[in-house]
Protein backbone atom coordinates (compact mmCIF):
# COMPACT_ATOMS: atom_id res chain seq x y z
CA UNK A 1 0.00 0.00 0.00
CA UNK A 2 1.46 3.74 -0.60
CA UNK A 3 2.90 4.86 2.20
CA UNK A 4 1.71 8.56 1.16
CA UNK A 5 -1.67 7.24 1.33
CA UNK A 6 -1.33 5.50 4.84
CA UNK A 7 -0.20 8.73 6.24
CA UNK A 8 -3.67 10.31 4.85
CA UNK A 9 -5.56 8.10 6.43
CA UNK A 10 -4.36 8.46 10.18
CA UNK A 11 -5.18 12.49 9.43
CA UNK A 12 -8.46 11.86 8.18
CA UNK A 13 -8.94 9.30 11.38
CA UNK A 14 -7.40 11.66 13.55
CA UNK A 15 -9.67 14.22 12.41
CA UNK A 16 -12.74 12.25 12.76
CA UNK A 17 -11.77 10.99 16.15
CA UNK A 18 -11.26 14.22 17.30
CA UNK A 19 -14.90 15.65 15.97
CA UNK A 20 -17.05 12.73 17.51
CA UNK A 21 -15.26 13.44 20.70
CA UNK A 22 -16.52 16.91 20.78
CA UNK A 23 -19.91 15.45 20.03
CA UNK A 24 -19.32 12.46 22.78
CA UNK A 25 -18.02 15.38 25.11
CA UNK A 26 -20.54 17.66 25.24
CA UNK A 27 -23.09 15.05 26.57
CA UNK A 28 -20.54 13.22 28.93
CA UNK A 29 -19.99 16.74 30.81
CA UNK A 30 -23.93 16.46 32.11
CA UNK A 31 -24.02 12.50 32.63
CA UNK A 32 -23.60 13.04 36.43
CA UNK A 33 -25.83 16.29 36.38
CA UNK A 34 -28.97 17.14 38.20
CA UNK A 35 -31.59 19.55 36.74
CA UNK A 36 -31.01 21.77 39.52
CA UNK A 37 -27.57 21.88 39.48
CA UNK A 38 -27.41 22.38 35.72
CA UNK A 39 -26.02 26.07 35.45
CA UNK A 40 -28.15 28.90 34.36
CA UNK A 41 -26.04 31.65 32.79
CA UNK A 42 -25.17 31.86 29.41
CA UNK A 43 -22.78 34.78 29.52
CA UNK A 44 -20.75 32.40 31.88
CA UNK A 45 -20.24 29.90 28.66
CA UNK A 46 -19.41 32.97 26.41
CA UNK A 47 -16.78 33.63 28.93
CA UNK A 48 -15.64 30.10 28.75
CA UNK A 49 -15.37 30.19 25.16
CA UNK A 50 -13.52 33.83 25.36
CA UNK A 51 -10.73 32.06 27.25
CA UNK A 52 -10.45 29.27 25.03
CA UNK A 53 -9.71 31.70 22.64
CA UNK A 54 -7.36 33.59 24.01
CA UNK A 55 -5.01 30.57 25.04
CA UNK A 56 -5.08 29.02 21.75
CA UNK A 57 -2.23 29.74 19.72
CA UNK A 58 -4.43 29.98 16.56
CA UNK A 59 -7.54 31.66 15.12
CA UNK A 60 -9.30 28.41 14.58
CA UNK A 61 -12.11 27.44 16.16
CA UNK A 62 -11.30 23.41 16.05
CA UNK A 63 -7.87 22.39 16.36
CA UNK A 64 -6.32 19.22 15.49
CA UNK A 65 -4.61 17.90 18.38
CA UNK A 66 -0.94 16.45 18.00
CA UNK A 67 -1.59 13.29 18.17
CA UNK A 68 -3.22 13.52 14.67
CA UNK A 69 0.08 14.60 13.17
CA UNK A 70 2.35 11.94 11.38
CA UNK A 71 5.24 11.25 12.17
CA UNK A 72 7.57 10.22 8.99
CA UNK A 73 10.32 7.28 9.60
CA UNK A 74 13.39 8.97 7.70
CA UNK A 75 14.86 5.85 7.50
CA UNK A 76 12.38 4.91 5.01
CA UNK A 77 10.62 8.06 3.29
CA UNK A 78 12.17 10.91 1.78
CA UNK A 79 10.92 13.95 3.89
CA UNK A 80 11.86 15.94 0.48
CA UNK A 81 9.58 13.78 -1.45
CA UNK A 82 6.97 11.96 0.44
CA UNK A 83 5.92 14.50 2.86
CA UNK A 84 5.53 17.09 0.29
CA UNK A 85 3.58 15.03 -1.69
CA UNK A 86 1.48 14.49 1.41
CA UNK A 87 0.74 18.31 1.33
CA UNK A 88 -0.42 18.32 -2.72
CA UNK A 89 -2.50 15.63 -2.17
CA UNK A 90 -4.28 16.39 0.63
CA UNK A 91 -6.53 18.86 -0.75
CA UNK A 92 -7.21 17.13 -3.95
CA UNK A 93 -8.44 14.01 -1.54
CA UNK A 94 -10.34 15.87 0.04
CA UNK A 95 -12.45 17.49 -2.69
CA UNK A 96 -12.65 14.15 -4.32
CA UNK A 97 -14.10 12.51 -0.80
CA UNK A 98 -16.75 15.62 -0.82
CA UNK A 99 -17.87 14.53 -4.41
CA UNK A 100 -17.92 10.75 -3.20
CA UNK A 101 -21.20 8.80 -3.78
CA UNK A 102 -20.76 6.95 -0.01
CA UNK A 103 -23.05 9.42 2.23
CA UNK A 104 -20.16 8.33 4.81
CA UNK A 105 -16.93 9.26 3.19
CA UNK A 106 -19.18 12.61 2.31
CA UNK A 107 -19.84 14.06 5.29
CA UNK A 108 -16.43 12.99 6.65
CA UNK A 109 -14.80 14.94 4.45
CA UNK A 110 -17.40 18.09 4.53
CA UNK A 111 -17.21 17.80 8.61
CA UNK A 112 -13.10 18.02 8.05
CA UNK A 113 -13.76 21.09 5.64
CA UNK A 114 -15.20 22.78 8.16
CA UNK A 115 -13.18 21.86 11.13
CA UNK A 116 -11.50 25.26 11.35
CA UNK A 117 -14.41 27.21 11.11
CA UNK A 118 -12.88 29.98 8.94
CA UNK A 119 -14.53 32.17 6.77
CA UNK A 120 -12.25 31.11 3.47
CA UNK A 121 -13.45 27.04 4.68
CA UNK A 122 -17.57 28.73 4.90
CA UNK A 123 -17.60 29.64 1.88
CA UNK A 124 -15.95 26.86 0.36
CA UNK A 125 -18.57 24.56 1.94
CA UNK A 126 -21.44 26.57 1.05
CA UNK A 127 -20.37 26.42 -2.84
CA UNK A 128 -20.02 23.00 -2.38
CA UNK A 129 -23.20 22.52 -0.62
CA UNK A 130 -25.12 24.77 -3.41
CA UNK A 131 -24.16 22.21 -6.16
CA UNK A 132 -25.42 19.42 -4.27
CA UNK A 133 -28.15 17.38 -6.09
CA UNK A 134 -31.59 19.21 -4.07
CA UNK A 135 -33.16 16.78 -1.54
CA UNK A 136 -33.11 15.02 1.49
CA UNK A 137 -29.62 13.72 1.16
CA UNK A 138 -27.90 16.76 1.48
CA UNK A 139 -29.59 17.93 4.36
CA UNK A 140 -26.71 16.35 6.67
CA UNK A 141 -24.28 19.14 5.22
CA UNK A 142 -26.65 21.90 5.34
CA UNK A 143 -26.98 21.12 9.61
CA UNK A 144 -23.16 21.21 9.75
CA UNK A 145 -22.74 23.84 7.50
CA UNK A 146 -25.01 26.04 9.14
CA UNK A 147 -23.96 24.75 12.57
CA UNK A 148 -20.49 25.82 11.52
CA UNK A 149 -21.38 28.94 10.28
CA UNK A 150 -23.23 29.67 13.33
CA UNK A 151 -20.22 29.71 15.37
CA UNK A 152 -18.48 32.65 13.94
CA UNK A 153 -21.14 34.77 12.25
CA UNK A 154 -24.67 33.98 12.87
CA UNK A 155 -26.32 36.90 11.44
CA UNK A 156 -24.64 36.24 8.22
CA UNK A 157 -25.89 32.56 8.52
CA UNK A 158 -29.77 34.06 8.71
CA UNK A 159 -29.01 35.81 5.93
CA UNK A 160 -28.59 33.06 4.06
CA UNK A 161 -30.81 30.92 5.43
CA UNK A 162 -33.57 33.07 4.65
CA UNK A 163 -33.22 32.74 0.68
CA UNK A 164 -33.13 29.00 0.75
CA UNK A 165 -36.58 27.24 0.58
CA UNK A 166 -38.87 25.33 2.25
CA UNK A 167 -37.74 22.30 4.73
CA UNK A 168 -33.89 23.59 3.66
CA UNK A 169 -34.52 27.11 5.34
CA UNK A 170 -36.31 25.08 8.19
CA UNK A 171 -33.35 22.86 8.86
CA UNK A 172 -30.51 25.06 8.25
CA UNK A 173 -32.53 28.44 10.02
CA UNK A 174 -32.52 25.60 13.17
CA UNK A 175 -28.96 24.65 12.87
CA UNK A 176 -27.79 28.38 12.76
CA UNK A 177 -29.66 29.32 16.21
CA UNK A 178 -29.22 26.02 17.91
CA UNK A 179 -25.21 26.97 17.67
CA UNK A 180 -26.06 30.53 18.22
CA UNK A 181 -27.62 29.68 21.28
CA UNK A 182 -24.80 27.83 23.17
CA UNK A 183 -23.12 31.15 23.65
CA UNK A 184 -25.30 33.45 22.90
CA UNK A 185 -28.85 32.71 24.41
CA UNK A 186 -29.74 36.64 24.87
CA UNK A 187 -28.62 37.39 21.04
CA UNK A 188 -30.41 34.69 19.55
CA UNK A 189 -33.87 34.96 21.50
CA UNK A 190 -33.43 38.86 20.07
CA UNK A 191 -33.15 37.88 16.73
CA UNK A 192 -36.09 35.45 17.04
CA UNK A 193 -38.41 38.11 18.30
CA UNK A 194 -37.56 40.52 15.96
CA UNK A 195 -37.59 38.32 12.62
CA UNK A 196 -40.98 36.51 13.58
CA UNK A 197 -44.31 38.27 14.07
CA UNK A 198 -47.04 36.23 15.75
CA UNK A 199 -47.01 33.90 18.89
CA UNK A 200 -46.33 30.50 17.85
CA UNK A 201 -42.51 31.30 17.15
CA UNK A 202 -40.90 28.30 15.63
CA UNK A 203 -37.45 29.83 15.97
CA UNK A 204 -37.08 29.11 19.43
CA UNK A 205 -37.14 25.21 18.24
CA UNK A 206 -33.74 25.77 17.59
CA UNK A 207 -32.94 28.26 20.25
CA UNK A 208 -33.94 26.03 23.16
CA UNK A 209 -32.52 22.94 21.57
CA UNK A 210 -28.97 24.87 21.50
CA UNK A 211 -29.55 26.53 25.07
CA UNK A 212 -30.32 23.11 27.08
CA UNK A 213 -26.72 21.86 26.13
CA UNK A 214 -25.50 24.81 28.72
CA UNK A 215 -28.27 25.94 30.37
CA UNK A 216 -31.21 23.38 30.65
CA UNK A 217 -32.87 25.37 33.16
CA UNK A 218 -33.11 28.38 31.27
CA UNK A 219 -34.28 26.49 28.44
CA UNK A 220 -36.94 24.62 30.39
CA UNK A 221 -37.73 27.88 31.82
CA UNK A 222 -37.89 29.44 28.03
CA UNK A 223 -40.14 26.60 26.73
CA UNK A 224 -42.42 26.72 29.26
CA UNK A 225 -43.45 30.59 28.49
CA UNK A 226 -44.16 29.54 24.90
CA UNK A 227 -48.31 29.49 24.17
CA UNK A 228 -49.56 26.16 23.56
CA UNK A 229 -48.91 24.69 20.07
CA UNK A 230 -46.83 23.14 17.66
CA UNK A 231 -43.44 25.05 18.69
CA UNK A 232 -43.94 24.55 22.41
CA UNK A 233 -44.42 20.53 21.49
CA UNK A 234 -41.65 20.66 19.73
CA UNK A 235 -39.15 22.41 22.52
CA UNK A 236 -40.90 19.90 24.69
CA UNK A 237 -39.81 16.86 23.05
CA UNK A 238 -36.30 18.28 22.59
CA UNK A 239 -35.93 18.78 26.11
CA UNK A 240 -37.91 15.47 26.99
CA UNK A 241 -34.51 13.91 24.94
CA UNK A 242 -31.96 15.73 26.51
CA UNK A 243 -32.77 15.14 30.08
CA UNK A 244 -32.91 11.81 29.34
CA UNK A 245 -29.61 11.66 27.88
CA UNK A 246 -28.36 13.00 30.98
CA UNK A 247 -30.33 10.18 32.69
CA UNK A 248 -33.71 9.31 33.87
CA UNK A 249 -33.53 11.17 36.99
CA UNK A 250 -33.23 14.31 35.73
CA UNK A 251 -35.36 13.68 33.27
CA UNK A 252 -38.08 13.10 35.72
CA UNK A 253 -37.07 15.73 37.89
CA UNK A 254 -37.49 18.31 34.86
CA UNK A 255 -40.77 16.85 34.21
CA UNK A 256 -41.94 16.91 38.14
CA UNK A 257 -40.97 20.66 37.62
CA UNK A 258 -43.25 21.50 34.86
CA UNK A 259 -46.01 23.52 35.33
CA UNK A 260 -49.65 21.60 35.30
CA UNK A 261 -51.20 20.72 32.70
CA UNK A 262 -50.52 19.05 28.81
CA UNK A 263 -46.81 20.04 29.31
CA UNK A 264 -46.22 18.16 32.11
CA UNK A 265 -48.66 14.91 30.95
CA UNK A 266 -46.61 15.18 27.86
CA UNK A 267 -43.38 15.13 29.42
CA UNK A 268 -44.11 11.87 31.89
CA UNK A 269 -46.03 10.14 29.39
CA UNK A 270 -42.89 10.40 26.56
CA UNK A 271 -41.06 9.33 29.90
CA UNK A 272 -43.01 6.56 30.84
CA UNK A 273 -42.52 5.26 26.99
CA UNK A 274 -39.03 5.35 27.35
CA UNK A 275 -38.77 3.28 30.89
CA UNK A 276 -41.16 0.84 29.01
CA UNK A 277 -38.72 0.29 26.45
CA UNK A 278 -36.29 -1.03 28.71
CA UNK A 279 -38.13 -2.55 31.61
CA UNK A 280 -41.99 -3.12 31.12
CA UNK A 281 -42.05 -4.15 34.55
CA UNK A 282 -40.16 -1.50 36.32
CA UNK A 283 -42.42 1.06 34.25
CA UNK A 284 -45.75 -0.79 35.45
CA UNK A 285 -44.53 -0.44 39.03
CA UNK A 286 -43.60 3.10 38.33
CA UNK A 287 -46.77 4.12 37.70
CA UNK A 288 -48.85 2.01 39.67
CA UNK A 289 -47.09 4.25 42.71
CA UNK A 290 -48.46 7.28 41.51
CA UNK A 291 -50.78 8.94 42.88
CA UNK A 292 -54.40 9.43 41.26
CA UNK A 293 -53.58 12.52 38.67
CA UNK A 294 -53.75 13.79 35.21
CA UNK A 295 -50.30 12.27 35.15
CA UNK A 296 -51.31 9.36 36.25
CA UNK A 297 -53.42 8.67 33.27
CA UNK A 298 -51.29 9.70 30.66
CA UNK A 299 -48.16 7.88 32.14
CA UNK A 300 -50.51 4.75 32.15
CA UNK A 301 -51.71 5.27 28.69
CA UNK A 302 -48.29 5.50 27.11
CA UNK A 303 -46.88 2.59 28.85
CA UNK A 304 -50.25 0.32 28.04
CA UNK A 305 -49.62 1.48 24.50
CA UNK A 306 -46.16 0.43 24.52
CA UNK A 307 -46.76 -3.29 26.17
CA UNK A 308 -49.65 -3.82 23.98
CA UNK A 309 -47.20 -3.47 21.03
CA UNK A 310 -45.56 -6.60 22.34
CA UNK A 311 -47.87 -8.98 24.60
CA UNK A 312 -51.29 -7.06 24.66
CA UNK A 313 -52.81 -9.97 26.42
CA UNK A 314 -50.26 -9.55 28.83
CA UNK A 315 -50.98 -5.28 28.80
CA UNK A 316 -54.67 -6.50 29.15
CA UNK A 317 -54.61 -8.42 31.99
CA UNK A 318 -52.32 -5.32 33.36
CA UNK A 319 -55.37 -2.89 32.58
CA UNK A 320 -57.97 -5.29 33.91
CA UNK A 321 -56.44 -4.83 37.59
CA UNK A 322 -56.71 -0.91 37.47
CA UNK A 323 -59.69 0.03 39.18
CA UNK A 324 -62.28 1.72 37.69
CA UNK A 325 -61.81 4.94 36.25
CA UNK A 326 -59.87 7.24 33.62
CA UNK A 327 -56.49 5.67 33.98
CA UNK A 328 -58.14 2.19 33.04
CA UNK A 329 -60.18 3.66 29.92
CA UNK A 330 -57.61 5.43 28.75
CA UNK A 331 -54.88 2.06 28.51
CA UNK A 332 -57.74 -0.10 27.78
CA UNK A 333 -57.93 2.08 23.73
CA UNK A 334 -54.56 1.71 23.33
CA UNK A 335 -55.00 -2.27 24.46
CA UNK A 336 -57.99 -2.54 22.01
CA UNK A 337 -56.14 -0.52 19.00
CA UNK A 338 -52.88 -2.93 19.52
CA UNK A 339 -54.73 -6.02 20.06
CA UNK A 340 -57.16 -5.60 17.60
CA UNK A 341 -55.60 -5.12 14.61
CA UNK A 342 -53.84 -9.21 15.74
CA UNK A 343 -56.66 -10.91 17.34
CA UNK A 344 -59.80 -9.08 16.70
CA UNK A 345 -61.93 -12.36 18.49
CA UNK A 346 -59.47 -12.42 21.35
CA UNK A 347 -60.00 -8.40 21.71
CA UNK A 348 -64.38 -8.79 21.07
CA UNK A 349 -63.89 -11.88 24.20
CA UNK A 350 -62.14 -9.32 26.69
CA UNK A 351 -64.14 -6.32 26.18
CA UNK A 352 -67.43 -8.21 26.61
CA UNK A 353 -66.00 -9.12 30.51
CA UNK A 354 -66.68 -5.53 31.18
CA UNK A 355 -70.32 -3.94 31.88
CA UNK A 356 -71.17 -1.26 29.31
CA UNK A 357 -70.82 2.76 30.46
CA UNK A 358 -69.53 6.09 29.47
CA UNK A 359 -65.96 4.99 29.98
CA UNK A 360 -65.98 1.79 27.78
CA UNK A 361 -67.84 4.14 24.87
CA UNK A 362 -64.42 5.25 23.57
CA UNK A 363 -62.67 1.58 23.92
CA UNK A 364 -65.32 0.26 22.08
CA UNK A 365 -65.55 2.72 18.93
CA UNK A 366 -61.89 1.95 19.09
CA UNK A 367 -62.20 -1.42 18.17
CA UNK A 368 -65.02 -0.38 15.85
CA UNK A 369 -62.47 1.77 14.05
CA UNK A 370 -60.39 -1.16 13.92
CA UNK A 371 -62.90 -3.75 12.86
CA UNK A 372 -65.13 -2.11 10.97
CA UNK A 373 -63.10 -2.78 7.01
CA UNK A 374 -62.40 -6.12 7.53
CA UNK A 375 -66.17 -6.90 9.55
CA UNK A 376 -68.52 -3.80 9.26
CA UNK A 377 -71.36 -6.38 10.62
CA UNK A 378 -69.59 -7.22 13.83
CA UNK A 379 -68.42 -3.44 14.62
CA UNK A 380 -71.83 -2.03 13.64
CA UNK A 381 -73.48 -4.75 16.61
CA UNK A 382 -70.49 -2.80 18.55
CA UNK A 383 -71.24 0.22 17.83
CA UNK A 384 -75.03 -0.16 18.98
CA UNK A 385 -72.95 -1.18 22.78
CA UNK A 386 -72.07 2.91 22.92
CA UNK A 387 -74.01 4.27 25.57
CA UNK A 388 -73.42 7.94 24.26
CA UNK A 389 -76.34 8.19 21.99
CA UNK A 390 -74.51 10.96 20.09
CA UNK A 391 -71.67 9.13 19.42
CA UNK A 392 -73.32 6.30 18.56
CA UNK A 393 -75.30 7.25 15.93
CA UNK A 394 -72.35 8.63 14.42
CA UNK A 395 -70.21 5.54 14.94
CA UNK A 396 -73.11 3.38 13.05
CA UNK A 397 -73.40 6.06 10.52
CA UNK A 398 -69.46 5.62 9.73
CA UNK A 399 -69.82 1.91 9.75
CA UNK A 400 -72.71 2.24 7.01
CA UNK A 401 -70.57 4.12 4.93
CA UNK A 402 -68.29 1.66 4.90
CA UNK A 403 -70.51 -1.34 3.81
CA UNK A 404 -71.91 0.90 1.09
CA UNK A 405 -68.55 1.54 -0.13
CA UNK A 406 -67.78 -2.64 -0.08
CA UNK A 407 -71.30 -3.39 -1.68
CA UNK A 408 -70.60 -0.99 -4.55
CA UNK A 409 -67.00 -2.74 -4.81
CA UNK A 410 -68.27 -6.06 -4.70
CA UNK A 411 -71.20 -5.23 -7.54
CA UNK A 412 -68.61 -3.85 -9.92
CA UNK A 413 -66.63 -6.53 -9.13
CA UNK A 414 -68.89 -8.90 -9.99
CA UNK A 415 -70.58 -6.68 -13.45
CA UNK A 416 -67.08 -6.47 -14.17
CA UNK A 417 -67.69 -2.81 -14.22
CA UNK A 418 -64.67 -0.48 -13.22
CA UNK A 419 -64.96 0.01 -9.09
CA UNK A 420 -67.04 2.99 -8.28
CA UNK A 421 -64.21 3.85 -5.79
CA UNK A 422 -61.05 4.02 -7.90
CA UNK A 423 -57.34 2.77 -5.90
CA UNK A 424 -59.47 4.46 -3.09
CA UNK A 425 -59.81 1.98 -0.09
CA UNK A 426 -61.65 3.17 2.94
CA UNK A 427 -60.01 4.53 5.98
CA UNK A 428 -58.97 1.99 9.07
CA UNK A 429 -61.96 2.03 11.00
CA UNK A 430 -65.27 4.85 10.49
CA UNK A 431 -63.94 7.58 8.49
CA UNK A 432 -65.66 10.45 10.48
CA UNK A 433 -64.71 9.21 13.68
CA UNK A 434 -63.06 11.71 15.96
Amino acid sequence: MNKAFIALLWIATGLLTYWLGLEQGTDSAYSNARIQSLPNDSSSMAKKEEEKSQQSPSSSSVLVPTETIVSIDTATFDPNSEEQRISELRTPDLQDRIKSSNPIVRLRAFTELLEDGSSESIEQAKEIYENLPEGPQRFSELRILAYSWGQSDPQAALEWTKKLDGFDQRIGTGSVLDSWARYDSAGAIAWAKENFEGEDNPYYIGIISGMSENDLVGASELMTTLPYGRTRGRAASILVEKTWQIGENVAIDFADNLPEGSIKNYAFGEIGKKIAREDIGRAVKWVEKMDESDVKVRVSEDVAERWARESPAEAAEWVTQMPEGEARSESMEEVVTQWARKDPTATAEWLNQFPSSELMDEPIQRFVREVARKDPETALTWAQSITDEERRKKVEADVMNIKVVQAQREQAEASGTPDPQGDRRPRRGPPNAP
